[in-house]
């Protein structure tokens, strides 16, 4: 049988199988494929009716809180979190929960901090930021991505960009704020520090934008995978809850033959031998053990479904490598090669080789900066606990002297109470 003999008996099989089996498949295929157009449409309608709000906190001068502060935050924010109704979802489009945007802006030198919010939830907002940070100064502010034109990369402006994700599995925490301490005074080291230093040698007119989409989740999305990390580290069985049927008709076989036995005469009862064990904790090394323990201390933590975002935006004149591979280094601080690491996406990192490298770089480079201006969490998404995200993203204290972060000058406060009133 030659080449051109196959291929006209293949196609031939597959054409009696489309036009045996057509009458019911198709349906099959019209039904999946308007679902998803549907679900697209309602989403994309329901996103057009949402009001959005983009907050500015500028942190006080003097303030010595760690970013455990932070995180009382985070976990205030986590409960926005609601079950939709099959009407929100099915007829308003509301399939997903609501996201916030934490961002960093460094610009002329200066650091700033945002938030991003639905306009519904400002003042829940305002209210998780002052509950932890009083003295602090919440305006609002305009988006600043309008500073920059939309049809960047042109001729004019430049860009580099990238998102982030986990080398390992999400279970495995990064390194937080808790080890990052002086070893000799024990003070804590603002993991913000190294960033704040960073952008205050940007030239006039370069932007780095550092942003971090959250969206609160159940705990059952995500901690049955934590759960099954910890077994394995620990050497337990994982019982899978899919074969619970399985085991009951098993063991329910198991009985009737063991009755059937018994008629015809007595049955030697089995012995399981039980294999000697060492404990836990001498059968792992210290580092085990702290991966362990890492890994266990995240369930205790509320969790967000993350997108992590970096653009550096500047002139094409005057644009260079060297600013972005600084705050770029400023997540490798993050990193521990025992637990996890942070790591950039090929797939949306703004660099291309080979064949038309200029067209599909600039197409990289618009649709990465599309989905930041318009926060949009397509692509690597990541969970990270309360404890993760304040790690990287707080007010620094004190301790981070750097000119560039942009604080309150002076303190406000309220009328007196006896002055006089006409």
């Amino acid at each position: 049988m030659d080449f051109t003999t196959f291929l006209k008996e293949y196609f031939q099989t597959i054409g009696q199988v489309v036009s045996a089996t057509w009458w019911f498949m198709f349906p099959i295929v019209l039904f999946w494929l308007f679902k998803e157009l549907y679900w697209r449409y309602v989403w994309v309608e329901y996103q057009k009716g949402l009001k959005w709000t983009l907050l500015e906190i500028k942190p006080p001068r003097n303030i010595e809180r760690s970013p455990r502060t932070m995180e009382q935050i985070f976990a205030i924010l986590h409960g926005v979190w609601s079950t939709p109704s099959y009407f929100e979802m099915y007829f308003k489009g509301r399939i997903f929960q609501s996201i916030f945007a934490f961002e960093i802006r460094g610009v002329n030198g200066e650091m700033h901090f945002y938030i991003r919010t639905e306009t519904r939830y400002r003042d829940f907002v305002e209210a998780a930021i002052y509950s932890q940070y009083p003295e602090a100064e919440i305006e609002e502010a305009e988006d600043y991505v309008n500073t920059v034109p939309a049809s960047t990369p042109n001729p004019e402006w430049n860009l580099w960009g990238t998102d982030y994700k986990f080398s390992k599995d999400d279970a495995y925490p990064i390194r937080t704020y808790h080890k990052f301490q002086e070893e000799v005074t024990k003070g804590m080291i603002d993991p913000l520090a190294p960033l704040a230093d960073s952008l205050a040698f940007l030239p006039p007119g370069h932007q780095l934008w550092l942003q971090i989409l959250i969206r609160p989740v159940k705990d059952n999305e995500w901690t049955p995978a934590v759960k099954k990390v910890v077994a394995t580290l620990a050497g337990r069985e994982i019982k899978k809850e899919s074969m619970a049927i399985i085991r009951f008709f098993s063991e329910a076989v198991g009985v009737l033959v063991s009755s059937v036995q018994n008629i015809f005469g007595p049955v030697p009862e089995k012995k399981e031998e039980k294999k000697e064990e060492q404990p836990l904790q001498f059968r792992l090394t210290p580092v085990e053990k702290d991966v362990l323990q890492a890994v266990e201390e995240s369930l205790n933590k509320k969790a967000f479904k993350t997108k992590l975002r970096l653009l550096y935006v500047a002139p094409r004149d005057s644009f260079r490598k060297a600013y972005y591979q600084a705050v770029d280094g400023f997540t490798h601080q993050f990193n521990d090669p025992n637990l996890n690491t942070l790591t950039k996406d090929n797939e949306t990192k703004t660099y291309a080789n080979y064949w038309f490298r200029k067209y599909r770089l600039t197409w990289a480079q618009r649709k990465i900066f599309r989905r930041y201006i318009t926060r949009d969490n397509d692509g690597p998404n990541m969970y990270l606990n309360t404890e993760e995200l304040a790690t990287i993203w707080h007010l620094p204290d004190m301790s981070a002297v750097s000119p560039s972060i942009a604080r309150i000058e002076a303190k406000k406060s309220g009328a007196p109470l006896n002055l006089p009133v006409e």
